[in-house]
């Protein structure tokens, strides 16, 4: 504890050590200037090349742009103008009219409206893409005709805008009517990403293959499908239907609807009603959900050295609404509004299948209601940066600090048992050191005065500011998750492991528990100069090591695991899909699998996630 108790107060000295970075696009737009320059050069080599056959040249036309490179030049310095918009001038004046327009993914720029699309698989692509209605763009700002103009709100629309993944890029520009007009027009330029996705995996035991549209007809609505095969059993198979309606009639709320089966035949019902805190200005957010689940648990038995796998079916509801107060509207520095947030929450869960006494002997898997609520202050601001997720794009960072304590009753196994827990949150982007975030968690039940089941969590997460090699960029990304138990339960579900998110990237055995763990995750991301049809390999490196064990033992002489790990990060500067991860990686020691093991991975994790301060409703912390 004491480890966590020093972390935590060296990251609060760090936020009085260094002043907040407003914002690094001015210079990595010098820098992608110069990288311009030398791509231009490159390109037009190469276009004169390909005119040598008739087949280069078809080639060439296919799949890249001629090149001017004073052209470039001129759209580099409109981009950089552009995102250095003053509205001071503008701020208080009505909005007269907002006009939208909305470009298809391929050949087109949102900041100049001259480019046009070039390549006949541009045109192609365009083609066969429904681009985004105008009322579903004016549907997710926040901006109406006919009221005063607030910066802070053009800002936070660009955000709302940029934040759906069907959109890539956004921009709203104030036209002037006339020089002495108390009116101002505003145009709003939204540049779509390819919304349809296909992707799948595939082993030597089984595959699915996914299809997903996120931008259904233009409307921002979801649907998805896919197919999964058992190689081994040619009749097991599972399927994916479902259809998500977001933001319903210009409200924010979104209705889903989903069933999910595995080969196994476990699978997951939801029928969901929801509206978030999706904006500091957003004044009211809940749920109304039913779920129907039905999977299968491992349990690892020590006396036999075996895994036993055990069906679990489960239903239940969840119930919840949350208030938002604002504390303060606005500040002298511009900030958004800092709001005070309350929140209630009714939940339960209802076991139609079980294990038996003789594995589940505490009666860990039990009926059990819970009524919580949580009580908060959180103030989130936004920063602008590029090449952190994705590959020159405009990412929003968000930086602040919340503090929540959540408090209620769960009643299981005829027991009405007192749960308190409090989270408490705070990130910033610092000048010349990068982003920094800590988030500090308590949760426990009481029974009779004392505390039990109490959990301690502590997470950070770190990444540099952006640096080069040549005409490559890089970051480093560091995650380090101490989690502690105290007086857990006596059952092998209620034990720490090394796996997944919180744990080392594919390190996954059932041999490994524990009651407490420290995990730093290392990894250095590259950002390729160079795309073939939007896709980009990134190289990276990456280094885990975790620590986990039980009491009495001092924390870092518990077993500790490592690995070593290199790979590529796919991406796609036009389609809408998480990114790919390739990776190679070198295990020194899997209990139960053996020493020296090498393996092969390709999913879509993101182990270093960004905080973003998207409210979560009054919850009971959980225990991995």
């Amino acid at each position: 504890m004491k480890y966590g108790i020093v972390l935590w107060c060296v990251f609060c000295v760090s936020f009085s050590l260094f002043a907040q970075k407003k914002d690094s696009l001015s210079t990595i737009g010098s820098r992608d200037s110069i990288q311009q320059q030398k791509s231009a050069v490159f390109y037009k080599k190469l276009e004169t090349t390909s005119k040598r056959s008739l087949f280069s040249k078809l080639l060439y036309q296919l799949m890249l742009e001629p090149v001017n490179p004073a052209d470039e030049k001129k759209a580099n310095q409109q981009i950089e103008q552009q995102l250095k918009r003053n509205f001071l001038k503008h701020q208080g004046k009505i909005i007269r009219k907002i006009n939208i327009t909305t470009y298809d993914p391929f050949g087109y720029s949102e900041k100049d409206t001259t480019v046009k699309p070039t390549k006949r698989l541009d045109r192609l692509g365009n083609s066969l893409h429904a681009k985004t209605k105008n009322f579903t763009v004016r549907g997710l700002t926040l901006l109406k005709e006919n009221t005063p103009l607030d910066s802070l709100l053009v800002l936070e629309s660009e955000r709302l805008l940029r934040r759906r993944n069907f959109i890539r890029r956004a921009l709203i520009q104030p036209q002037e009517i006339t020089p002495s007009s108390d009116s101002i027009d505003l145009y709003i330029y939204v540049l779509d990403s390819w919304s349809l996705g296909v992707d799948g995996d595939i082993s030597a035991n089984d595959g699915e293959i996914r299809l997903r549209e996120y931008n259904f007809f233009g409307t921002g609505h979801q649907y998805s499908t896919a197919y999964k095969k058992d190689f081994e059993n040619s009749e097991n198979i599972g399927f994916t239907l479902g259809y998500k309606a977001r933001n319903i009639y210009n409200s924010y709320i979104n209705a889903e609807v989903s069933r999910d089966v595995e080969t196994d035949q476990s699978y997951l019902n939801i029928i969901r009603l929801n509206r978030t805190f999706y904006s500091p200005y957003t004044r009211w957010a809940g749920e109304i959900s039913l779920q129907k689940k039905r999977s299968y648990e491992d349990f690892y038995q020590e006396s036999g050295d075996s895994i036993n796998r055990t069906p679990i079916k489960t239903q239940g509801h969840n119930i919840w609404g949350g208030y938002a107060i604002p504390l303060a509207s606005r500040t002298e520095k511009g900030d958004l509004p800092t709001n005070f947030i309350l929140a209630a929450r009714y939940a339960q869960t209802e076991f139609l299948e079980k294990p038996s006494k003789n594995v589940d002997s505490v009666a860990f898997f039990s009926n059990q209601n819970i009524k919580l609520g949580s009580a908060g202050i959180r103030q989130v601001n936004y920063l602008r940066d590029r090449y952190i997720f994705r590959n020159g794009d405009i990412e929003d960072i968000g930086v602040g600090h919340s503090y929540f304590l959540h408090a209620g009753v769960q009643s299981q196994n005829g027991e009405n048992n007192l749960y308190i827990g409090t989270d408490l949150t705070l990130t910033n982007y610092f000048s010349d050191f990068g982003y920094l975030a800590a988030n500090l968690q308590y949760g426990s039940y009481f029974k009779g005065g004392k505390a039990s089941q109490s959990l301690v969590k502590l997470q950070s997460t770190y990444f540099t500011p952006i640096f080069t090699l040549g005409n490559w960029y890089l970051r480093q990304f560091v995650k380090t998750n101490m989690t502690v138990g105290i007086n857990r339960k006596e059952i092998i579900k209620d034990r720490l492991d090394l796996s997944g998110y919180n744990g080392i990237y594919g390190f996954d055995t059932q041999r490994i528990r524990g009651t407490r763990k420290f995990v730093f995750n290392f990894q250095t991301q590259s950002y390729v100069p160079f795309s073939w049809l939007g896709f980009r390999m990134s190289p990276f490196i990456a280094f885990d090591v975790g620590f986990i064990g039980e009491e009495p033992d001092p924390f870092f002489k518990n077993d500790s695991y490592t690995r070593v790990g290199f790979g590529f990060l796919i991406s796609n500067d036009y389609f809408v899909f998480e990114n790919i991860k390739l990776s190679f990686s070198f295990f020194p020691n899997i209990p139960g699998e053996g020493q020296n093991i090498m393996r092969f991975n390709g999913n879509y994790d993101n182990l270093f996630r960004l905080d973003e301060y998207d409210y979560r409703e009054p919850h009971i912390l959980e225990f991995r």
